[in-house]
């Protein structure tokens, strides 16, 4: 996504401390390279470590096509949480991605609760990732939980992405969604299937219009297909046809119940069982503002058209 911006990665680790003396110390090693051996707290030798991860992190990363400049950042702080929103926040154009693991145990890359705060509170775009479930042909990372380490992260593959689903939907966040899936269509060279789900054929013709607009922001150079399915719950529809996808892009519910059933609840365990399968979901913190982009620049380019051929 960072390439199809011309923008740039920044890989943010964390370490966390439980005192602000603990913190003083390991500012102080970070900042002269020395501490004192005999009152060297653990602290340190954790920061140590989760330097070396990033910087493994970093030489895979930059193995990847395409390849945006990508830089590494370690935070020790208090609370993991206010360092994401303190390094979100900073300007307007930062757009973070929240990895989540799936089927890795009670040692998750980041917990409920830090999720659920960055979403409601950040002033920037936001995307939830769950990685498919651990292990597979195409392992990205491991993690060893009693080291607390990244393993073999040298070794591991990137996953190729075959066939990317967009579900789509009125909602304020379809457009940054399907901006997420046309920059993976794009360096994958996937194919993209537009899925929008109606509860009656009266909702039909609406629905139409959603998907039109939806393939629209994918664009020209994106091959897309396009359908229309009945069905009493989106959740359910959506799951069956994400079992023949490896990727899926959808923008997040309005409402903040939803959002938290959408990415720790049903749909998420029923992808988990049945596909391995990468769920991103987005946030637009300008939420109708994009969309309505797109949609005043599709009516220019059909005005423009039609007097073309006038």
């Amino acid at each position: 996504m960072a390439a199809d911006n011309d923008g740039r990665v920044l890989l943010l680790g964390f370490e966390s401390v439980s005192s602000d003396t603990t913190l003083e110390t390991v500012r102080e090693h970070i900042q002269t390279g020395q501490s004192d051996d005999t009152d060297r707290p653990d602290t340190i030798d954790a920061v140590e470590k989760r330097r070396t991860q990033l910087a493994e992190m970093i030489d895979v990363a930059q193995e990847l096509a395409p390849a945006p400049p990508i830089t590494a950042s370690l935070q020790v702080v208090r609370d993991v949480t206010s360092g994401i929103l303190a390094v979100a926040d900073r300007d307007g154009e930062t757009t973070v991605l929240l990895l989540r693991g799936v089927g890795l145990g009670g040692d998750q890359l980041l917990n409920r609760s830090t999720v659920d705060a960055v979403l409601a509170n950040a002033q920037c775009d936001v995307f939830v990732e769950n990685t498919s479930t651990e292990g597979g042909e195409f392992p990205l990372y491991v993690l060893n939980t009693e080291d607390h380490a990244v393993t073999p992260l040298v070794d591991s593959e990137a996953r190729p992405v075959d066939s990317i689903l967009l579900p789509v939907s009125a909602g304020p966040h379809a457009a940054l969604a399907a901006e997420a899936a046309r920059a993976v269509a794009r360096a994958d060279d996937a194919p993209v299937t537009i899925l929008h789900v109606i509860s009656s054929d009266e909702a039909r013709a609406d629905g139409e219009d959603i998907l039109k607009f939806a393939d629209y922001v994918l664009g020209p150079n994106v091959e897309t297909t396009t359908k229309i399915q009945t069905a009493d719950t989106a959740v359910e529809a959506i799951a069956n046809e994400a079992t023949e996808h490896d990727f899926v892009s959808i923008g997040a519910p309005d409402q903040k119940s939803q959002v938290e059933q959408f990415v720790f609840g049903s749909l998420e365990e029923t992808l988990s069982e049945q596909i391995e399968a990468t769920i991103l979901m987005a946030r637009d913190a300008d939420a109708t503002m994009r969309s309505l982009y797109y949609r005043w620049k599709q009516g220019i380019e059909s005005t423009d058209d039609n007097e073309t051929s006038e």
